[in-house]
């Protein structure tokens, strides 16, 4: 998917809300969001969210930086390249993002709900 083809029709609504289904992914998003950044390693993206998540109220959860970065690698960076949402590179462990307001409004709205400080 090229950056020209980002933008989200009705089929994709499902993809965005199984994006957004789990804190630490939405935290992926806000993450770029909230910063200057659009690319980044998975070493400091977990870092970056192990540390919002463990001041977060994501319950009994382990937010420490190396369960955070293979949950982020096995399981969550995946499911966001996959809706287009990210770029993810295994082998040199890069992350592009490349924004979508659809989905980080969805992002914001839920951590309103929940009450979450992820970003």
């Amino acid at each position: 998917m090229t950056p020209s083809n980002r933008t989200l029709s009705t089929a994709d609504v499902d993809d965005v809300f199984e994006a957004l289904a789990d804190w630490r992914r939405r935290a992926v998003c806000r993450y770029f969001a909230s910063s200057d950044q659009t690319a980044a390693e998975v070493t400091a993206l977990a870092a970056a969210i192990s540390n919002r998540g463990s001041a977060s109220t994501v319950g009994e959860a382990d937010t420490s930086p190396s369960t955070i970065r293979t949950q982020l690698e096995e399981e969550h960076l995946p499911v966001l390249h996959r809706a287009g949402l990210i770029d993810y590179d295994e082998r040199s462990d890069a992350v592009k993002y490349w924004g979508s307001p659809t989905v980080e409004k969805w992002a914001d709205h839920a951590q309103a709900v929940t009450q979450r400080t992820e970003f």
